[in-house]
C-alpha cells in the first residue's frame, strides 16, 4: 500500500498486509520513539524518516517529548 510520510511527504510502500516484510520492521527504534511518532504524526513515517527520528531522538536534549518529561 502506498503511503505518504507524515514528516517529509515522501511516498513509500507500506506492507501492513505482511508486517514482517514492512521496511519499518528493519529499523530498531530507541525507547520512546514509537510513542513520540504516535503523538506527533497521524500515519506512518518513511524508512528514511524513521531512521532520522530514531538517530536524533535524544540528541542535544531538544526532543519536545523528552524535555516535557525532564521539566516535570
Amino acid at each position: 500500500m502506498k503511503k505518504i510520510c507524515g514528516r517529509c511527504s515522501a511516498s513509500f510502500n507500506c506492507r501492513e498486509d505482511r508486517i514482517e516484510l514492512c521496511s519499518c520492521r528493519k529499523v530498531t527504534l530507541v525507547r520512546g520513539v514509537r510513542d513520540y511518532i504516535k503523538d506527533n504524526y497521524q500515519n506512518c513515517l518513511c524508512p528514511k524518516c524513521l531512521k532520522e527520528t530514531n538517530a536524533a531522538f535524544y540528541a542535544f536534549e531538544v526532543n519536545p517529548a523528552f524535555l516535557d518529561k525532564k521539566q516535570k
